[in-house]
């Protein structure tokens, strides 16, 4: 077995304080550093996906967690 990391990630509103349904990706990363990394640019990409001023009203940001997940 080997450990992998699962990625998920979620947008939320500082402003009320609710997030979105979390959002899995279906690929697994090897180390805890690519999981994180892609996390930043996956995170962007979702705020972009929302619009500028819907983010700015909302106070969106997104949070993430990488997860281990073992793997045969």
């Amino acid at each position: 077995m080997s450990t992998k990391f699962l990625l998920i990630l979620q947008v939320c509103s500082f402003l009320s304080g609710e997030c979105k349904v979390p959002l899995e990706v279906p690929q697994l990363y090897n180390t805890w550093a690519d999981c994180a990394a892609d996390a930043s640019v996956k995170s962007l990409a979702l705020l972009q996906s929302e619009g500028f001023e819907t983010v700015n009203n909302y106070k969106l940001a997104v949070k993430y967690g990488c997860h281990e997940v073992n793997t045969l």
